[in-house]
């Protein structure tokens, strides 16, 4: 623990010394491709490392046992195994489809509900013990009340998934419409505009933005959710194959399947990115 405490005190001290003496300025644009370089030395400065802690012709020489760390090369040298012997393609698609299932049918409740809530007192009154749920029950408390409720089936993992979308996305929706400025329903009420008129041209239009670049969170969280999904009597899927990995002690095939979750979870955002350019131009995401 102490050694922990000394290694987050001289990240904290040193990263602050970089910012005192960059002479970086506060909320400056940076050019895309300035910050695309730093990204790439960072990624760099992490593989530098970790070869070098890894490295050596036998266990004995390594900074780190490749039960704790395998080196580079070790992982990469445990995909085809994974791929041919372990089925790593069919269950990244299983992943991929509970994922998308569980996130789909938290977003067709959550958004409607959140919209509701923010709009009409008696709504959130009622409903409000959900959105506490989010922000004081852990999300792993579900894994065993799933099993209860759904058994050791398909239903059980997409339901897990559904719950922690839901819980995660209902308190977002709620402050994204909540924060749409009273001055846009002032407006619209002296036009004439009724209720209903207010929450489907104002409230929901103003926030549809914020609420995409949320949903696209969200969407990414579920993926960090999908080893809990599957550790439990799942036949495929990547969390499956973390589990049995691990069981196995093969720790360079446990860092490939993450490296793969990693992937699909970055493609998944950059295209959540690129729709929400396309829909919301006015908005000015990055």
């Amino acid at each position: 623990m102490f050694g922990f405490f000394i290694f987050a005190v001289a990240f904290v001290a040193l990263l602050t010394l970089a910012v005192r003496f960059g002479r970086l300025r506060v909320r400056a644009d940076l050019p895309e491709t300035k910050a695309l370089g730093l990204t790439i030395g960072f990624v760099g400065l992490t593989l530098l490392a970790w070869w070098f802690v890894t490295q050596g012709a036998s266990v004995e020489a390594r900074i780190l046992s490749p039960i704790i760390l395998p080196s580079p090369l070790e992982v990469l040298q445990a995909f085809p195994k994974l791929h041919f012997e372990q089925g790593l393609a069919r269950s990244a698609l299983t992943s991929f489809a509970r994922v998308s299932v569980g996130f789909t049918l938290a977003a067709i409740v959550a958004v409607p509900l959140g919209v509701y809530m923010a709009s009409f007192p008696p709504v959130s009154a009622f409903f409000r013990p959900l959105a506490l749920v989010g922000s004081y029950v852990p999300i792993v408390v579900f894994v065993p009340l799933t099993l209860a409720w759904f058994g050791l089936s398909e239903t059980q993992k997409v339901g897990f998934l559904f719950i922690g979308c839901f819980v995660a996305l209902l308190p977002l929706v709620i402050k994204d419409i909540a924060n749409v400025p009273a001055a846009y329903l002032d407006v619209a009420v002296t036009k004439g505009a009724s209720q209903w008129q207010l929450v489907r041209y104002v409230l929901f239009p103003v926030a549809q933005a914020d609420i995409w670049d949320h949903l696209r969170g969200v969407y990414g969280v579920g993926w960090g959710w999908i080893i809990l999904a599957e550790v439990v009597n799942a036949e495929r899927g990547l969390g499956y194959l973390i589990d049995i990995s691990n069981r196995r002690g093969h720790t360079n095939a446990v860092f490939a399947v993450i490296i793969v979750i990693v992937l699909i979870a970055v493609a998944c955002d950059q295209l959540w990115r690129l729709f929400g350019r396309m829909l919301f131009p006015y908005a000015g995401r990055k």
